[in-house]
């Protein structure tokens, strides 16, 4: 059942990453309102494709790569490094607007906190669906 999870929040992650990446190739605007739910969109923030902006920023565009990275890579959650991937984020946040701005900062703080989230939401979707089985088996019981 644990395998049926992460394919799950595997397949999830890969069909979200593609979207964002395909949303100014097919100009679908519900695409474009999906994503605006958690993300600004501000154009001058965001990467270009040559049919336009990214469905999100750069900020969450690279969590979004790099939660799919950290579901390949990592498999042992580690509430520490997420937690330090957090504070880094809200350094480089808070740096970007104190002081100067760097799509590069912006992008390494959100690959990093994808990375570090990504072992973290695995583990809780397993247990998720292992309680689920597990009461579908008592109930039959």
């Amino acid at each position: 059942m644990r395998i049926r999870a992460r394919a799950a929040l595997l397949f999830g992650a890969t069909l979200w990453c593609l979207a964002v990446v395909a949303a100014p190739y097919l100009q679908w605007t519900p695409l474009y309102s999906f994503f605006s739910t958690i993300c600004h969109q501000i154009a001058e923030r965001s990467w270009h494709i040559d049919a336009g902006p990214l469905a999100l920023c750069i900020r969450c565009t690279s969590i979004s790569a790099g939660f799919l990275a950290g579901l390949v890579l990592l498999q042992k959650p580690r509430v520490r490094w997420f937690m330090l991937s957090l504070v880094v984020s809200f350094v480089e946040w808070l740096l970007a607007y104190a002081l100067f701005d760097s799509e590069v900062l912006r992008a390494l703080s959100g690959v990093l906190v994808g990375v570090t989230a990504a072992p973290l939401v695995q583990a809780g979707v397993e247990e998720l669906f292992m309680k689920r089985v597990r009461t579908a088996y008592e109930s039959t019981m």
